[in-house]
């Protein structure tokens, strides 16, 4: 299964970009609600979420300091 975001304009289903949908395809529309917010508000939105997770998130384990000094990539660590 793939997805496609697209809009919905003049009685048309209009994808965004230009998707290969192979002909004879079969599809299942999901219509989405409208958004009230633009794109800022949704991030700052988001990041206010964000804050308040972190706010209520315990502390990091006294492991974490040890770890990070020792400078490993914690990043390239965790790519498998």
């Amino acid at each position: 299964m793939q997805a496609y975001k697209a809009h919905y304009e003049k009685g048309l289903i209009v994808p965004l970009g230009n998707p290969v949908i192979p002909e004879g395809s079969e599809l299942i529309v999901t219509v989405l609600e409208p958004s009230t917010e633009n794109r800022a508000e949704r991030q700052r939105n988001a990041f206010r979420r964000f804050m308040a997770a972190m706010e209520s998130a315990p502390p990091l384990p006294d492991e974490f300091d040890e770890i990070i000094s020792r400078r490993v990539n914690i990043q390239r660590e965790a790519v498998l």
